[in-house]
């Protein structure tokens, strides 16, 4: 009785990388989407290898027959591997990979390899005959991959059989040494030009041929069964067992015209020895021929494949590359997965990478900037810069998240340093630098000896503004916002302003230019007709803190980044209109999260929130054209004045004079820009008006008047 030809099984070699590229494809491309992919694998010759101990010979050691699967277009391929295509399954749960009809997609699977051999397409790509399918499940919080490879194979019924057992290339061909080496060179010259794992080899002439398996009739006709070989490329290293290609490669032959259904199969093995010698072929060759009988046809489909584990069980397996990966790149990851997650299902218009792209520049490390960071970094912003010049105290750490009891002994480290080490910490992949400066003010006087370090602090913040796409100004003094909203207008930046009181806030969004037209909307200071002065001296100490209910800063601050992410997603982005007011009050806009506000006015008080548009003011002491050509054409000098408070004469107020100032006394950014003109105006008219004490009939009087 004949012995059923046994096979090799495939198992599956995966690469870390192949793990990688589905994470990311399910994140950013396929989401909720199960639809099957087209993967790519390889396979190559059969290998043995000696295990040497010290000087002494060691013991051979097969490889095992392994598909490689990795990131790139042709799987982990080496040089002269098959390349064969495969079709990934990757489902949404863990449940739904467990019910998978998985017989249903290896039927599918061997389906296909029987109509490329019936259409004769894999007469013309062998590589048609070896396709594969993977299930998958990828867990992306934990990186783990539950995963199952199917290796179809289409079977006989009955099963082929064994006619000859397998025998050494050059035993089972019976050729000399040239005639060896001419049909191991030829074979592996031939896998590698042309990459089909299945050929023909047709002895004429004393020599050998390879030929494609399209050349099936002309190898045939009139050869002996001796002298035509039906090769492929082996996986399998095993002595006596043919590697699993094999099984439809015989498929094909059973649909071929054959004289007889007995073969010489050749278990090519030996891809490294093209060029070889004849007698280092009969030494080395690990190639060998077997004979099978081809059972006939079955005209039901019948197809096996899927892998086993290392028991023998048909079973899926898990790959963990939790512990493998750097951590780093796990927190990235993760960052990523949160906010990917969103486009999956409840905001699929999100550009995430546009929101990360953003550059921001944090102005106040205090309890608005420790939670502003904090909000911008889970948006995946990875660069951001912090400017404060104060330390941290033992007040700070209740409130302000980035800093911790340590940071406030021997006299407190730098704010803007604390707080950058402490965003590395909490995520080493963000770029998270320092300015420990002070950002000078309006009408706070610079002595002589203070004119070079405050020309440093001003030219290192203009610089910085100008380097980042987005300015938060989150200090806690109208005044220290002047310079970075000054110069937040002159470079075009996104500027987001944010301001506590003691149950109340507002964020706002300052209007941005196209080109060199005004801005529509307002900055923090458009809605003022007074120039911000020294509001920090002679304060007590409830005046000197920033006295707010503990709840607020998150509030304001996290509205604040939100208010950030609305523009950045807007198409129009900082030009973006703000919401028109509707009969439900709602906003109509088809940007992803509408049309961002220009004010968000929020009270604990009633927890109440409103969202309101201020115009932008052409005499505004900060955005208005008059303020900033005057930047423009005196630089440092045009700063000196403002912060000085310099007495000017109006009708040329960029010079300065040394005549008494007028009463009331007007500040020299009011000069500049027409606000005390304003003033005198509105007190000429006030002084006109005719007051009476005669109680309504006076003020009746009064306001017609006006």
């Amino acid at each position: 009785m004949s012995e059923i030809l046994r096979f090799e099984p495939f198992s599956s070699a995966v690469e870390p990388e192949f793990w990688a590229s589905v994470a990311h494809h399910k994140l950013h491309t396929a989401r909720l989407d199960t639809a099957a992919r087209d993967v790519q694998g390889s396979f190559g010759c059969g290998r043995r290898h000696t295990v040497r101990s010290g000087g002494e010979s060691g013991q051979t050691v097969a490889v095992p027959a392994r598909l490689r699967v990795g990131a790139g277009e042709e799987g982990s391929a080496n040089g002269g591997d098959i390349v064969v295509g495969g079709r990934l399954h990757n489902t949404n749960t863990v449940e739904d990979f467990k019910r998978l009809d998985k017989g249903a997609l290896l039927r599918e699977a061997g389906a296909a390899v029987l109509e490329a051999i019936q259409s004769g397409r894999a007469s013309e790509d062998p590589s048609l005959l070896w396709g594969f399918v993977v299930v998958s499940f990828a867990d992306l919080k934990r990186y783990r991959f539950w995963h199952w490879f199917g290796f179809p194979a289409v079977m006989a019924d009955p099963a082929d059989t064994v006619w000859s057992a397998a025998q050494g290339v050059g035993e089972a061909v019976g050729s000399d040494d040239s005639e060896l080496a001419g049909l191991v060179s030829g074979c592996a010259q031939f896998v590698s030009e042309t990459r089909h794992g299945a050929f023909l080899a047709c002895r004429r002439n004393g020599g050998w041929q390879v030929r494609p398996l399209s050349a099936w009739g002309d190898c045939m006709a009139g050869a002996s069964s001796g002298d035509v070989l039906v090769g492929f490329v082996d996986p399998s290293s095993h002595g006596s067992r043919p590697g699993w290609p094999l099984r439809n490669l015989l498929a094909w032959v059973r649909h071929q015209r054959l004289a007889t259904r007995r073969v010489r199969v050749l278990c090519f093995r030996d891809g490294g020895l093209q060029g070889a010698s004849g007698a280092e072929m009969r030494q080395r060759a690990q190639s060998v021929v077997v004979g099978v009988d081809v059972a006939p046809g079955s005209e039901a489909l019948l197809v096996s494949g899927w892998e086993r584990d290392a028991g023998g069980r048909a079973a899926a397996r898990v790959a963990d590359l939790s512990a493998a990966m750097d951590g780093e790149r796990l927190a990235a990851a993760a960052l990523d997965l949160n906010l990917q997650l969103m486009r999956w299902r409840l905001a699929p218009g999100v550009d995430v990478a546009r929101m990360a792209a953003q550059r921001v520049l944090l102005v106040g490390a205090g309890t608005l900037g420790a939670y502003a960071a904090r909000a911008l970094l889970a948006w995946g912003v990875r660069r951001m810069t912090f400017v404060d010049s104060g330390r941290v105290s033992f007040s700070n750490p209740a409130r302000q998240p980035l800093y911790d009891f340590a940071d406030s002994l021997d006299g407190g480290r730098p704010k803007a340093d604390a707080a950058a080490a402490a965003m590395r910490r909490i995520f080493p992949g963000v770029d998270a630098r320092a300015a420990s400066l002070q950002v000078p003010m309006p009408a706070h006087g610079v002595g002589a000896s203070e004119v070079a370090a405050t020309r440093a602090a001003a030219a290192e913040l203009d610089a910085l503004v100008a380097a980042h796409d987005a300015v938060f100004l989150l200090t806690d003094s109208r005044e220290s916002r002047w310079l970075p909203a000054m110069l937040g207008a002159l470079h075009g930046k996104v500027v987001v302003c944010v301001a506590l009181g003691f149950d109340s806030y507002v964020a706002m969004r300052h209007g941005t230019r196209r080109g060199s037209a005004p801005p529509q909307l307002g900055c923090y200071f458009c809605n003022d007709v007074v120039a911000p002065a020294d509001s920090l001296s002679d304060r007590s100490l409830d005046q000197q803190c920033t006295v707010t209910r503990p709840g607020l800063a998150p509030i304001a601050a996290g509205t604040a980044v939100e208010l950030l992410a609305a523009v950045v997603q807007h198409p129009l982005g900082g030009l973006a209109p703000p919401p028109p007011p509707t009969a439900d009050g709602d906003a109509v806009d088809s940007a992803v999260f509408g049309a961002p506000p220009h004010q968000i006015r929020g009270y604990l008080a009633g927890f109440r929130q409103h969202a309101i548009v201020g115009q932008a003011y052409d005499r505004c002491t900060a955005c208005s054209d008059v303020v900033l050509d005057a930047y423009r054409q005196h630089g440092f000098d045009f700063l000196l004045r403002v912060f000085n408070n310099t007495v000017v004469d109006e009708a040329a107020p960029h010079v300065p004079t040394n005549q008494a100032p007028p009463a009331p006394d007007y500040s020299y950014l009011e000069t500049l820009t027409g606000l005390a003109a304003l003033h005198r105006q509105t007190d000429d008219i006030m002084a006109d008006i005719e007051w009476s004490e005669d109680g309504d009939e006076g003020s009746d009087a009064g306001f017609e008047h006006l």
